[in-house]
């Protein structure tokens, strides 16, 4: 496990995972809790993210930094938005992967969600179980965190449809498993096409005849 996250996820970690998992569920399709997922939506904080890693990161190059902060501020596609491509993209393979669940795994998670004396860790614990069943109904044909990932956001989907009262505890056990299994993973791909949105923005700045002060990761710019 990723000691950054092992140690216990701060708000703008939590706040990715909340909305990633939010907008799974809105891109869905078949979705039957449409009142409860808007209920959700509302009571979730909508606040600007990844606030620490603009500071631990991107402030070692203060050009890039003022740039990142400016433009991607600013642009229409905001960093929230870019997490809400990532999950549609995530719910249209998930489309794909839904069949592969049983429905007497889906069955047994209602019942233990439907306990109301069970903790948290005893929820996680479960999903844990539930998910590492599911994953081997289905075909190793991508990464693992991927597929991991897909799975448990589409176990909470089919809870939440089986019996749409158990959105909240689902949803947020779900997140917590997340943060604390595969947030590593998720925080990667949120960096990854960050970039490739910085380094969009700084290509058509530079082809305008901006000055270009960043390249690829692979390949940086000789000064």
């Amino acid at each position: 496990m990723d000691s950054e996250v092992s140690n216990g996820s701060g708000l703008r970690d939590e706040y990715i995972t909340n909305l990633l998992v939010l907008d799974f569920l809105q891109s869905i399709s078949d979705c039957k809790f449409h009142q409860e997922l808007r209920t959700l939506g509302q009571e979730l904080p909508v606040r600007t993210y990844l606030e620490g890693e603009r500071e631990d990161e991107l402030q070692t190059d203060g050009n890039r930094a003022s740039l990142f902060m400016g433009r991607i501020e600013a642009d229409s596609e905001s960093q929230e938005e870019v997490i809400q491509n990532i999950a549609r993209h995530l719910a249209q393979v998930g489309d794909e992967m839904d069949r592969s669940i049983q429905p007497e795994l889906v069955n047994e998670l209602v019942a233990r969600f439907m306990n109301t004396g069970l903790s948290e860790e005893d929820r996680s614990n479960c999903l844990d179980t539930t998910l590492k069943a599911a994953m081997q109904t289905y075909p190793k044909d991508m990464e693992n965190e991927k597929t991991m990932l897909i799975m448990t956001m589409l176990l909470a989907k089919k809870v939440a449809n089986h019996t749409p009262s158990l959105l909240h505890d689902v949803f947020h056990s779900t997140v917590n498993f997340i943060n604390q299994n595969l947030f590593a993973y998720v925080r990667d791909l949120v960096r990854n096409s960050l970039n490739l949105l910085l380094e969009t923005i700084l290509f058509v700045n530079d082809t305008s005849g901006a000055r270009a002060i960043m390249c690829s990761p692979i390949h940086r710019c000789n000064q």
